[in-house]
């Protein structure tokens, strides 16, 4: 039993701040992500056993748990989890339209960009200001590995935005 809880403390350790950070960018409040993050990680305690892969079934989990979150508010509206990760209104900061919305269109848009671990790797570095080295160690990638793609991704991104015409940042304000 003490062998399973150190197994686990050390993922939850290793996974803790990826998960909130994500949940975070969904809810946009930090208690909200916090208690999101309790529910998340509390079923991952009781199946941890039986999870193979820890890091893609918590991705599921949270978005689920988002869901949940987003259903419980919207009570007895019929909720669709994609609409729920893309919805504009979720993610107005302050009265100007997020950055991550753009940005979301852009990786919806752009071929090749099915990858959902490019998605992470850029919302880590980009929106949540993680290290090239904490997001390769979070996603088993060597630092050279994320730099790369990360660099790819912004140019696919910028390519994305100029054939909209958005030259600066100036034009999302």
């Amino acid at each position: 039993m003490n062998r399973k809880r150190d197994i686990y403390t050390e993922a939850h350790n290793l996974y803790y701040p990826i998960v909130f950070g994500a949940v975070y960018t969904k809810v946009n409040n930090v208690d909200d992500a916090r208690d999101i993050c309790q529910e998340v990680f509390l079923i991952f305690y009781e199946k941890f056993g039986e999870i193979e892969n820890h890091r893609k079934w918590l991705f599921g989990a949270l978005r689920l748990a988002v869901f949940e979150f987003y259903r419980k508010r919207k009570k007895g509206e019929a909720l669709d989890i994609d609409e729920i990760f893309n919805d504009v209104s979720l993610t107005f900061v302050n009265g100007f339209r997020d950055a991550r919305i753009i940005i979301s269109e852009a990786f919806e848009n752009i071929e090749n960009f099915q990858i959902e671990e490019d998605k992470i790797l850029f919302d880590l570095v980009a929106f949540s200001n993680y290290s090239y080295s904490h997001v390769a160690e979070h996603l088993g990638l060597t630092k050279r590995k994320v730099e790369y793609r990360y660099r790819r991704i912004v140019e696919k991104i910028l390519d994305y935005l100029k054939s909209k015409g958005i030259e600066n940042i100036e034009d999302l304000l």
